[in-house]
């Protein structure tokens, strides 16, 4: 069997990394590949290990270099698994609104969609950030504003979907975007593509398969499918503000 590598962003391994690795497991029962998982905890940590996997579900800021750069090949999406912004505030904020934010702190992940979307959307509102304070992980940016050292942030909706109720008793949550647009991708590296298309028939059949159920709900997607040119190409223009 060829040893393959799964290249997982931290956004989606911050609190239940366990998940992948089941479902290395399952990919690799379903195909003539040993799969195993790589996880990560920040971007910076995620992009340095780009070049020694084979797999990578990748966040939609990092597809077009995955695609250009590295030559990876589109595989699969997950259905109904959109990127998105969710802007918090801590306990300790004056305001729990988004006009709070103007002249105020504001944190982020460096680069990443949720980010790039979260400022967009202010500056269409003419809400102007005294600062940005940027943080290596959505973790560690969740504990500033717990921690009331940064009055508000900008995460990314995978990350908040992942944290219990519990985890997010302690902020506030102001508004989520709902474009409905970016969306994380499966990208196969090029010496896998003599096994794109069985790969690809084990993906979207994991939806009809009861063993591949559990799988699924813990990697909160409602299966598998292929990816229009179009609709990347459309993810590309939001990412360039256009």
């Amino acid at each position: 069997m060829d040893k393959v590598r799964l290249l997982t962003p931290p956004n989606d391994t911050a609190r239940d990394a366990e998940r992948w690795y089941e479902f290395a497991v399952y990919l690799s029962r379903c195909s003539e590949l040993s799969v195993t998982p790589l996880t990560t905890s920040t971007a910076k940590e995620f992009q340095q290990q780009l070049a020694g996997a084979e797999l990578v579900y990748s966040p939609p800021e990092l597809i077009p270099g995955l695609i250009r750069e590295f030559r990876f090949s589109p595989l699969m999406q997950p259905a109904e698994v959109y990127e998105e912004v969710v802007f918090i505030s801590s306990p300790a904020a004056s305001v729990h609104r988004l006009n709070g934010i103007q002249n105020n702190a504001l944190g982020g992940i460096r680069g990443t969609f949720a980010n790039r979307l979260g400022l967009s959307m202010l500056a269409q509102k003419q809400i102007r950030p005294a600062f940005m304070e940027y943080a290596e992980s959505g973790l560690q940016l969740l504990k500033a504003v717990q921690q009331g050292s940064l009055p508000y942030a900008l995460l990314s909706k995978n990350f908040i979907d992942q944290l219990s109720p519990l985890s997010l008793a302690s902020v506030n949550i102001l508004a989520r975007s709902n474009l409905r647009k970016a969306f994380p991708l499966l990208l196969a590296a090029p010496q896998l593509k003599p096994q794109i298309n069985s790969l690809r028939e084990a993906l979207e059949t994991m939806i009809d398969d009861p063993k591949a159920t559990p799988i699924l709900e813990k990697l909160k997607n409602q299966g598998w499918k292929k990816t229009s040119q179009q609709s990347i190409i459309n993810m590309v223009k939001i990412l360039r503000g256009k």
